[in-house]
Formats: C-alpha cells, sequence, structure tokens
C-alpha cells in the first residue's frame, strides 16, 4: 500500500494482503524499500500474488494487522504472473460509499452530492449536474473507450445493521469503529458491513470499484488506493474532488505515480498531484500513463522507436484531443502521432512523447501546456511503475538520451516549431542521424478554445497503495 500526505510529498508504501471476504490487512514489519524494489522488478505483483504466511503468523483482526514469525512464501499465481496488461476499456460500475460512524460522526456530503460528484448527471439524482467528474473525464480521455458507471440499485437483505440501500450508485454504511481508531479499522469494517448488509461474500459483488468516503478525522492523509484493486479510500470531502478520484482510481487500474525530480510533481497530468476542487483541472494522464491504458492503440497514431525498428520520426506531433480526430468544425482533424515510445531493450528505461495540448478535456493541464512532453518509465507499460518528467521542450528546444540501449547512439528529440491553432509541433525524433529533415504541414485557420484559469495552489495529493491478494 502507498500512502501520501495531504502536506508533503513523503510516501509510505506497506504490503498489504487481501482475504476472500474483502478485508485488506497490512503486513508489518515489511521494508518500503522492499516493497518498491519488488513491485517494479515484478517479483511481487499487485493482485496476481498469493502470500504463504509462515507457521503462527498472528493475524490482529481488531487492528487489521498481520504479525509474521518469519519471511513469508510469495507465489504469483499460475493463471497470471508476468504478462502483457490488456487496455483498460470497457462497463466498469462505481459504488460511492458514505460513512455513517458512532457519535454521529459522519461523511460530510450526502448520498446524492458524492453520487453527482464521481457520475454527474448520470447519477439519476434529482439537480444532479456536476460537469467535471470521475466519469465524466474518463469517459473523455479514453474517447468512451472506458466507461464508469452506478453500480445497480439493491435492496439490503438485513436492515439490523442500519445503513441504506444502494441507490443511484451511493450507500451509507453505519460502523462501529470509531474515527480515532483510524481508517484501516474503518475500511474492514465497511466491507465487513456490506457483506451483511446485502448478502454478499465480498463488496466486489456489488461494483466493480468502491470508493470508500471516510467521516472527517479518521486519516491523516487525503487518499489512497490499491494497484490493480477495487478498492479506493479518501479522506471526507476529497471524495469528491475530481483530480483525487480520477488519481486513486487510475491506481486501481494499476497507474503509478507521475513525477518530477523524484516526486510525484508531474503537473501535466492526474497521475501526479490531486487538488482540493471539484470541476477542475480538467486533465487526462502524462505520456506513459497515456501508453500503458492502451486507449489509443491500433492506429498509426502511436508509434515506436527503436534501435531495431524504425530509428526516427519526422513530422507532425499531435497531443490526444487530436487522436483519431474528424472535428472539422474545431480544426482538429488529423492522423499525426499523438504518442510516440522510444524503446530500449538492454535498459529498463523507455521515453515517451506527446504534445501536451491545453484544450478541450485537457484544457485544464497546469503544466507542459502546448509544449512537446518527454517522460521516462520503466516496466513496457504492463504495470505501476513510476514515471519521470524529464523535459518540456518549446519551438527550438531539444533533449537528447546519450548511450541510447547500450549504444554510441544518442537518440534525440528535436522541436522546430510548434503551432498552437492545430495544437501540434514539428518535431525530429532520431536515433542517431535523423534521415530527413521535417517538411512544414499547412495549418488550418485557428480556432479559440477556452481555458480554465486555476484558482487555487495545488496540494499533493495521497495516492495508491498495492496489495497482495488472499493469504493461504
Amino acid at each position: 500500500m502507498q500512502y501520501e500526505d495531504e502536506y508533503s510529498t513523503a510516501r509510505h508504501q506497506d504490503l498489504n494482503c487481501e482475504f476472500p471476504d474483502g478485508q485488506i490487512y497490512t503486513v508489518e514489519d515489511i521494508s518500503p524499500l522492499w516493497a518498491q524494489s519488488n513491485l517494479e522488478s515484478e517479483e511481487i505483483i499487485s493482485g496476481d500474488l498469493d502470500l504463504i504466511l509462515p507457521a503462527n503468523t498472528i493475524v490482529d483482526h481488531a487492528r487489521g494487522k498481520i504479525k509474521l514469525n518469519g519471511p513469508p512464501e510469495l507465489r504469483n499465481r499460475p493463471d497470471k504472473g508476468k504478462r502483457r496488461k490488456l487496455a483498460q476499456v470497457g462497463d466498469r460500475t462505481v459504488l460511492v460509499v458514505r460513512v455513517q460512524a458512532p457519535e454521529n460522526i459522519q461523511t460530510s456530503n450526502t448520498m446524492a452530492e458524492l453520487a453527482d460528484s464521481v457520475f454527474g448527471a448520470d447519477s439519476g439524482f434529482p439537480r444532479a449536474n456536476d460537469p467535471v467528474n470521475l466519469r465524466s473525464q474518463y469517459k473523455e480521455c479514453s474517447y468512451e473507450k472506458l466507461r464508469f458507471g452506478v453500480a445497480a440499485n439493491r435492496v439490503r437483505v438485513a436492515t439490523n445493521y442500519g445503513g441504506t440501500d444502494i441507490f443511484n450508485g451511493a450507500v451509507t454504511v453505519d460502523v462501529t469503529s470509531p474515527v480515532g481508531d483510524g481508517h484501516v479499522n474503518m475500511r474492514n469494517d465497511i466491507s465487513a458491513k456490506l457483506n451483511n448488509m446485502f448478502g454478499v461474500s465480498s463488496p466486489t459483488e456489488l461494483a466493480d470499484y468502491l470508493m470508500y468516503c471516510l467521516p472527517p478525522g479518521t486519516m491523516r492523509g487525503i487518499a489512497y488506493a490499491f494497484y490493480d484493486s477495487w478498492m479506493s479510500v479518501y479522506s471526507d470531502v476529497w471524495c469528491t474532488y475530481v483530480s483525487a478520484q480520477v488519481h486513486e482510481i487510475g491506481h486501481n487500474l494499476n497507474l503509478g505515480h507521475s513525477n518530477e525530480n523524484g516526486a510525484y510533481n508531474d503537473q501535466s497530468g492526474m497521475m501526479g498531484l490531486s487538488y482540493s476542487r471539484s470541476n477542475t483541472p480538467a486533465m487526462c494522464f502524462n505520456a506513459a500513463k497515456s501508453w500503458q491504458l492502451g486507449w489509443y492503440e491500433g492506429t498509426n497514431q502511436v508509434k515506436t522507436i527503436s534501435l531495431g525498428g524504425t530509428r526516427d520520426y519526422v513530422g507532425q506531433l499531435s497531443g490526444i484531443i487530436n487522436y483519431n480526430s474528424a472535428d472539422v468544425t474545431n480544426n482538429l482533424s488529423n492522423t499525426n502521432p499523438i504518442l510516440i515510445k522510444l524503446n530500449q531493450n538492454q535498459s529498463p528505461d523507455d521515453y515517451y512523447i506527446t504534445y501536451n495540448a491545453k484544450a478541450s478535456f485537457n484544457s485544464g493541464t497546469l503544466e507542459g501546456g502546448n509544449q512537446v512532453m518527454v517522460v521516462r518509465a520503466r516496466g513496457e507499460g504492463n504495470r505501476p511503475a513510476k514515471s519521470e518528467l524529464v523535459a518540456k521542450l518549446s519551438a527550438l528546444g531539444s533533449y537528447t538520451i546519450t548511450g541510447f540501449d547500450g549504444t554510441q547512439d544518442s537518440a534525440t528529440i528535436e522541436v522546430s516549431a510548434i503551432d498552437i491553432s492545430i495544437f501540434s509541433a514539428t518535431v525530429q525524433i532520431c536515433i542517431g542521424e535523423c534521415s530527413s529533415s521535417p517538411a512544414p504541414t499547412p495549418s488550418p485557420a485557428p480556432f479559440q478554445i477556452s481555458t480554465p484559469t486555476p484558482s487555487a495552489s495545488p496540494s499533493p495529493s495521497p495516492t495508491p497503495t498495492f496489495s497482495c491478494p488472499p493469504g493461504q
């Protein structure tokens, strides 16, 4: 589990185990550095790994902790293991959970307000009209390839546990855990109550993703989530902020942090900082995350450059708002590349390049707007690797990678021009010498797009967590 504090960029990452009933326990005395290094090397694959507990291990149900009596055995499931993750596409359901704790301490927002903040008018509640939310932003960024919908209405089979029925993608759960017992106890209490209220063996029978909106004072940070999992946890009103929603569900989709200078400060996309604002910023993901999500595959707008294949690209580079675009009205129609990967085989690091168009559903990007962005990441797009923003290039800017893929050649990204009217840059991306020079591309007439201005300074967001599935 990775857990961030709202007021610092320090991160805390734990190893967690999920049991079949949805209870998630933290394994104590595991070094965070060990956990992170094993996650990045795929020795630990979140969601694919069984943790075999040694004899006399203490499982503390009251605290949600596991105390090991010796080293555990990590065993990848035979039907999973190291493999290419599929693109994140399709219809997924979400259930937003409001919490009533003892002493009348409860999540600040009503069920209707929570559902509105996540689904907007699609929640079905009267007067729901949140314009930028979890559902709308993923729908826009993925070009409707990933669609989050409300969990099905469901009536409780047992009313003696309190709470409410599931209605329009939201539910209220009464817990016995006081806020002073902390977020680990409360999240497990919520899971147990949901199972009892609705007669299920795990909360995953109620929705694909569950957002636990904890009452104020339960946790120190602002939010966290588990990699390749179904649960995300928020501190009260942070459940309603679109950047926190998209960020934490991003961890559920197996996305790691977007870093800059070693901390998750890449503000060009949603996997960097989060912001205490309801409907802004409207932005998507950096080039490495966009590649991993797989939404833009299958067209000539996604290209790979490598030593053993195509060694260069010279021409126009556009942003994701230009994907498969036939928007003639706004002059966005083109088939330029929008994502380019500089692939290395001898090095674990690859480089991902896009033009960060500050327009449309990415109009709120807070860094590198209308610049060519270069991001370094490991993992080949298969696992939650952290990415590092290494260059933001304006016209006449360049970035060089020396000793590319263990050779004497350098890889160079050069920007000769930027045309904001069509949200494209003229680039040369080459390993060694470029084989040709860029040719100018006729530019359609410019058009006006309104770009919102951030109203507050960003605050660091809490973020993922990774869990290892059921202990045996």
